[in-house]
C-alpha cells in the first residue's frame, strides 16, 4: 500500500550486515518482506486503490445485460448450436456493434485483448494479476475506446460470467477494476451511448471471440496497469506456497514426506478421537511406542521380530498381523500412504480394533 507507514520502513546497513554475517538468524518481518518483494518483482508494484465510494450507494451505475444462451447448458450443447443461437442474436441487435473482449494467464504470463470490428488490440499485463481482473481489464480497455468512438451503440461480449456477475451485484464485489468499469459506464450513459453486455461462450466457433482469445495469448504491448491489492495477496500466497513446496521436495529422508507429498490442509475427519487418531499415526507418535521416552525406560521390543516397535512396524511390517492386513484391506503388501495417507483406508480403525492398538495411541 503506499500510504502505509512501514512502506519504507528496512534495517540500517550496519544491522544488516549483522544478520548477513549470521544467515541462521531470524530477520525482521518487514526486512523478510522487501527481500520476498525484491526476489518476486514486486518491490515497485503500483497497487490499485479501490474506487467503490466515488458514487453513493444509493445511485450505483448499472449496466444491461443480455443472456441469449440463458436456456444452453455449455457441457450439454454442441458448439454449432451455441453458433447459431449466436447469429440469431446478432440478428436481432445489427444495430450494435460488436466488440469482443477476453483475458488470457498462463505461467509468468497475463493478457488481455479486445477486439472491434475493424481492429484488434492485445495488451501485456502484469504477471501478478488474477485471470478475473485481466478479463475486467479487458472490458475497461474497451469502454475506453468506445469513448472516443462516434457510434453510440455496442455490445460487449465477454465469456467471464463471474464478471458480469459482478457488473450486476455490486455490493458483493470490491475489485476496484470492476469500480472503474461502472464509473466509466456512467460517464458514457450521460454521453448518450447504449452499451449492452452479452455472455458467450468460450471455443465455439464465434469467430470475434476465437480472434480475442488468441490475441490475448500473445499479446506484446504493455499496459502499465496498477494491480488490485487481492490480486498481490493471491500472488504472493502462491509465491510462498510454490518456495515452501521446493523446500518440502527436497526433505525426501522426511517421514512426513512420504505421507503428503504435497503441501495443504488434510482433510477434516468429523469425530475428533479419529482425527487425533490418523495425526499420531501419520507423525508415528503414540503412547504405545514412545511412552517409555517419558519414563526413561528401554524402548519396547516386538517379541516375534526383535525389532523396535513403531507405527511402521505395527502397521505394515509385522508378520504377525498379516492375516489381519488380508482381511481388512484385502492386500499384504502396502505403505503407511496406503492406511493413514491423506485418503486413509475406510477400514483403518477396524483394523486398528482387531489388532488391539487402537486404545493405546
Amino acid at each position: 500500500m503506499p500510504n502505509h507507514p512501514l512502506r519504507s520502513t528496512f534495517l540500517n546497513s550496519c544491522i544488516d550486515r549483522l544478520y548477513n554475517a549470521r544467515p541462521f538468524n531470524v530477520r525482521p518481518f518487514m526486512d523478510r518482506t522487501k527481500l520476498f518483494l525484491e526476489e518476486s518483482a514486486l518491490i515497485s508494484l503500483d497497487v490499485k486503490q479501490s474506487t467503490f465510494f466515488s458514487f453513493p450507494p444509493w445511485s450505483v451505475p448499472s449496466i444491461n445485460y443480455i443472456d441469449p444462451f440463458s436456456l444452453f447448458h455449455k457441457a450439454s450443447t454442441a458448439p454449432v448450436v451455441f453458433y447459431q443461437v449466436f447469429n440469431l442474436h446478432r440478428s436481432l441487435y445489427s444495430q450494435y456493434v460488436p466488440v469482443f473482449t477476453d483475458g488470457s494467464k498462463s505461467t509468468n504470463y497475463v493478457g488481455c485483448s479486445v477486439a472491434f470490428p475493424d481492429s484488434v488490440s492485445a495488451y501485456r499485463l502484469n504477471a501478478a494479476l488474477s485471470i478475473y481482473t485481466a478479463e475486467a481489464t479487458a472490458i475497461s480497455c474497451a469502454l475506453q475506446r468506445i469513448s472516443s468512438d462516434n457510434i453510440r451503440q455496442f455490445c460487449i461480449y465477454t465469456d467471464s460470467m463471474s464478471v458480469l456477475q459482478s457488473l450486476q451485484q455490486t455490493e458483493s464485489s470490491n475489485n476496484p477494476v470492476i469500480c472503474d468499469i461502472l464509473l466509466q459506464m456512467e460517464d458514457l450513459r450521460i454521453k448518450g451511448f447504449d452499451i449492452l453486455f452479452c455472455w458467450v461462450p468460450s471455443h465455439t466457433g464465434i469467430k470475434g471471440n476465437e480472434l480475442a482469445d488468441s490475441a490475448a495469448k500473445s499479446a506484446l504491448v504493455p499496459l502499465n496497469s496498477a494491480v488490485p491489492l487481492s490480486d498481490v495477496t493471491c500472488f504472493i500466497r502462491k509465491h510462498i506456497n510454490k518456495m515452501w513446496q521446493q523446500l518440502w521436495d527436497l526433505q525426501q529422508q522426511n517421514k512426513l514426506h512420504s505421507l503428503k507429498p504435497f503441501l495443504g490442509r488434510w482433510p477434516g475427519v468429523p469425530v475428533r478421537r479419529k482425527d487425533v487418531i490418523l495425526t499420531r499415526l501419520r507423525i508415528g507418535h503414540t503412547r504405545f511406542t514412545h511412552k517409555h521416552l517419558l519414563f526413561a525406560e528401554p524402548a519396547p521390543i516386538c517379541n516375534s521380530c526383535q525389532a523396535p516397535y513403531s507405527v511402521l512396524h505395527i502397521l505394515i511390517e509385522c508378520p504377525v498381523f498379516t492375516f489381519q492386513r488380508q482381511s481388512f484391506f484385502n492386500a499384504t503388501f502396502l505403505s503407511l500412504k496406503d492406511v493413514v495417507g491423506e485418503n486413509p483406508h475406510p477400514r483403518v480403525f477396524s483394523f486398528l480394533q482387531s489388532i488391539g492398538f487402537l486404545n493405546h495411541i
